[in-house]
């Protein structure tokens, strides 16, 4: 057993069995290394893909051999970490003009890859003709200090403007170059991937407590640039997911993988594509709508679209709902409407919408956990044979709402769960993240925590296969569910 210290929040720690691998470090290994935060020093693994000249997308990696479900696709440690794209950007042109000399290889590398509101297109395509430079395309390189190699791979920086003394501005227009090569290739994720998630599974006036009495263990999310992983293209439809931790990506399958079948992510899991629409996200990775695999939302009417809004705003609605429940009101007649209210909503949405799509997840879990309190409230009255009842019903809801999700269970999944254990509504991953990030207010209707009965909730082992299909599709190791219950402050 291997114990860890609480590093995000000081009530929180856990345990976790470690299977000890010369080669390829156990997801613990990388999990114990992220809540340290140490960089693990391991061989990066590179055999199971390939770069590749892809239609439309300008390059990406392809499997070089079968990929099986949950195997390695990807093993690469980060050439450079920061707070933000900017630090980013300063630690690579300190690679590049290190205080040992300059690297022509990584300068070549750095400047090949695509940037931020630029085609994916733009960049140069893979030498495939020169099997030995294609196999080494995105690796990291001893250090080339040729002098001269070095000048001729300056002259790959795009110009800002013309310049007479282009030589003289050669650093500020590297490093804005490289900040925008790190907005389009870098991955954002916190450096502590089981820490975030006890931070996201507390509740508001948890976190402000935290936050006020030691800012230093809140989560600190960071930019890390991997090279060959700088390749993996997104998708809708992906067929591989990916973790940092450790200074490292880990990326495997969800799905068997062919030999030249391209290996696919989702930039962002847990986000809707019609959110990832909305705000821009494809357009500043050069991408469309076309190029990223199918998504039902792009081909929504004016109708569905309103629907999903609707459907998407249904969680929020319920909170203020109860929020505004004066302190003399019948809590059960309370509760009563507001789970008729989402049940009318839900049922309209499916309606017109595919019953599969992710935005039901958060509005169909709400009426589950709507449904416990309902029965908790019954029990309280006296009344535990049809308060017995409903607990059934809201543990088949969950149950429903989740094998009727389409796509891996990501993060996402996992939270909805937390929160089942621990009796609280809260807002969707998307709502969570547009409060951290200021584009709502922190007091508004899209932020809340609405506290259920402890009666009103479910145990792990209501929904054990449930669990650990999550916990085994976001750190690929159902094994480690204990360790995530115990990181969480929930007990088995």
């Amino acid at each position: 057993k291997l114990s860890f210290p609480a590093s995000e929040c000081p009530h929180l720690s856990c345990t976790m069995a470690v299977i000890v691998d010369d080669e390829i470090p156990s997801m613990a290994r990388l999990l114990a290394a992220g809540q340290r935060g140490e960089a693990l020093e391991v061989t990066p693994a590179y055999s199971s893909c390939k770069a590749a000249n892809i239609p439309g997308k300008g390059r990406g990696l392809v499997a070089s051999k079968v990929i099986r479900d949950n195997g390695l696709v990807l093993l690469e440690p980060a050439l450079a970490s920061g707070a933000s794209y900017a630090e980013v950007a300063e630690q690579l042109c300190g690679l590049v003009e290190g205080p040992d000399g300059c690297d022509a290889t990584l300068l070549r590398q750095l400047l090949s890859l695509s940037c931020w509101g630029e085609s994916p297109t733009s960049v140069p395509p893979l030498p495939e003709s020169d099997a030995e430079q294609a196999a080494g395309f995105m690796k990291r390189q001893p250090p080339n200090r040729n002098p001269e190699e070095f000048e001729e791979a300056k002259k790959l920086l795009p110009e800002d403007a013309p310049n007479p003394d282009a030589a003289a501005d050669f650093a500020p227009r590297l490093r804005r170059r490289l900040e925008l090569v790190a907005r389009s290739n870098a991955f954002r994720s916190a450096a502590d991937p089981l820490g975030a998630l006890a931070w996201h599974a507390l509740s508001p006036a948890e976190q402000r407590d935290i936050a006020e009495r030691d800012p230093a263990r809140m989560p600190s999310p960071r930019v890390f640039l991997f090279l060959r992983a700088a390749l993996l293209n997104h998708s809708e439809t992906p067929n591989a997911v990916w973790l940092v931790a450790g200074s490292l990506i880990l990326v495997r399958a969800i799905r068997p993988i062919v030999p030249g079948e391209e290996v696919l992510l989702s930039y962002w899991p847990d986000i809707d594509s019609s959110d990832a629409q909305s705000r821009g996200m494809y357009e500043g990775f050069g991408m469309s709508c076309s190029s990223v695999g199918g998504a039902p939302e792009f081909e929504f009417s004016a109708e569905q679209l309103a629907e999903l809004a609707a459907l998407k705003g249904a969680p929020a609605a319920v909170a203020s709902r109860l929020a505004a429940v004066g302190a003399g009101s019948d809590v059960a007649v309370a509760f009563d409407e507001a789970a008729a209210a989402l049940r009318a909503t839900i049922s309209k949405a499916e309606g017109v919408l595919p019953k599969s799509l992710r935005a039901f997840l958060e509005p169909r879990f709400f009426q589950a956990q709507l449904t416990l309190q309902q029965g908790a409230i019954l029990t309280a009255r006296g009344d535990a044979d049809r308060g017995s009842q409903l607990q059934k019903l809201a543990v088949k809801q969950i149950r429903s709402a989740l094998h009727i999700l389409e796509g891996a269970w990501g993060k996402r999944v996992l939270l909805r769960l937390l929160f089942a254990f621990k009796g609280a509504l809260r807002p969707s991953p998307a709502m969570m993240m547009a409060v951290g990030s200021g584009e709502v207010g922190e007091g508004g209707a899209e932020d809340f925590s609405i506290n259920l009965a402890k009666q009103a909730r479910i145990s792990p082992e209501d929904v054990r296969s449930e669990l650990e299909r999550a916990v085994q599709e976001v750190f690929g190791d159902e094994l480690l569910m204990p360790a995530v219950l115990s990181k969480c402050g929930i007990a088995e």
